[in-house]
């Protein structure tokens, strides 16, 4: 049974830090060295140096971000609410020339262990990015960006007719940053309305969409913690904040999550090479004229369609210069496992993984959802050449899940990310 539950979020308070827009940034495992540096040149308050320890300048990063935040908050530019309240969110974004709205709320959700089967993973996770989210979280007491997580509404649509009724009316807050979707903010504290949502979400499965590697990060913390003390039930570190968005959204989006040779001996990418012409038939790709590397791959990607049946079909960029191929696997073995049958584990499995161990992997495989990045690392040398996949499909999203079976790491591309900083969740002896 899922526990869904208001909690006393920190926000921005616009009278001291100014314009709220300055100031939220995407999730830390987006951030570009590049763009950090925008992020910060952006605004002095840019939520971006508390969300990004890892990367920070100070010696100790953690400890850093922890300190400003306890400036920010002396200062008034960070401020507590006062009422237990969820926040009922619209983000407007542009994709593929259509303007769409995406509506959720963000509430606090209990920790569970996966084995009780109420909140479900889909995807692995990588150590070290989970030890660095621990080590903010000790040190920060706090978590800055919510997980992205997906729920099944009842037949009558109970809480989307509530979120729908809610954004009818003034926002809290207005967030219109530069480079990110203009997201609304509103305010619940009603106890009435939150009892509404609690009891037609009880019996809902809480599908993690985007954020394993911070979700089980709160879980390890919360284990760590009662190692050393009795935790209280009601404790804030018991639950994580979490963005919940209906299965029905019409803004729910997945993208491609692609896989970049990065670090690669030239003895490695000759195997990896050897290893796709071994199991696929290729066939070359003309990118419209006139468009830079970073628009042609975000046009390749689109060209490659979806996914019909139980093909497996993957793009190549770079694996000769500047040039686009469509990678068809050649019969692919039979398997009744949706997991087996994922365009992402047969790459990995068939493709990969034979020529690749699964150590060496994570050094030389790194995923990236960001053309031009990619076309960054390709053209400085950076990166050898690129897999640009398909969205996992819904339907096959479900299946996975459902079975408690795991994708490869970042297999999946929810869009947008839930922004950082737009609310704050503190620990303490309650929420």
């Amino acid at each position: 049974m899922a526990e869904i539950q208001p909690f006393r979020a920190v926000r921005y308070n616009p009278d001291v830090a100014g314009d709220v827009s300055l100031h939220i940034c995407p999730p830390f495992d987006v951030i570009t060295p590049q763009l950090q540096q925008e992020l910060y040149d952006r605004s002095p308050y840019n939520i971006v140096r508390l969300e990004l320890a890892r990367r920070g300048l100070a010696e100790d990063p953690y400890e850093q971000a922890a300190v400003t935040r306890q400036q920010w908050t002396e200062s008034g530019a960070l401020k507590h609410e006062v009422e237990p309240s969820i926040y009922v969110t619209e983000e407007e974004f542009e994709y593929r020339g259509q303007r769409l709205f995406r509506r959720g709320f963000v509430a606090a959700v209990r920790l569970e262990d996966y084995d009780r089967e109420v909140v479900l993973p889909h995807e692995g996770t990588r150590a070290e990015w989970v030890a660095d989210r621990v080590k903010l979280m000790r040190a920060a007491q706090s978590n800055y960006s919510p997980l992205l997580v997906i729920y099944r509404d009842d037949l009558r649509s109970t809480v989307g007719n509530l979120i729908r009724a809610v954004a009818g009316g003034p926002p809290t807050a207005v967030f219109t940053p530069p480079d990110m979707p203009q997201l609304k903010l509103w305010r619940v504290s009603d106890p009435g309305t939150i009892v509404v949502l609690q009891q037609a979400l009880a019996e809902s499965e809480i599908f993690i969409a985007d954020g394993h590697h911070r979700y089980e990060a709160a879980l390890r913390y919360r284990s760590g913690v009662r190692a050393e003390r009795e935790v209280g039930h009601g404790e804030s570190i018991n639950f994580r904040m979490m963005l919940m968005v209906s299965f029905d959204e019409p803004g729910l989006i997945t993208r491609g999550y692609h896989r970049v040779v990065e670090s690669a001996t030239e003895g490695e990418v000759a195997a990896l090479i050897e290893s796709i012409d071994r199991h696929c038939d290729l066939e070359e790709w003309n990118p419209p004229q006139g468009r830079s590397v970073t628009e042609q791959i975000e046009e390749f990607s689109v060209a490659l369609g979806e996914r019909q049946g139980n093909e497996v079909v993957f793009g190549l960029y770079a694996r000769e210069k500047g040039i686009f191929h469509i990678a068809r696997m050649k019969s692919p073995p039979a398997t009744n496992s949706a997991l087996e049958n994922s365009e992402y584990s047969r790459l990995h499995s068939l493709i990969i993984r034979p020529v690749i161990s699964a150590e060496r992997e994570e050094q030389v495989i790194s995923p990236h959802h960001d053309a031009g990045l990619i076309a960054r690392q390709i053209d400085s040398g950076q990166a050898r050449f690129a897999f640009i996949m398909r969205p996992v499909p819904l339907s096959e999203f479900v299946a996975i899940v459902t079975r408690g079976w795991r994708l490869p790491p970042k297999a999946t591309n929810f869009f947008p990310k839930p922004p950082a900083g737009v609310v704050i969740q503190q620990f303490g002896d309650r929420l």
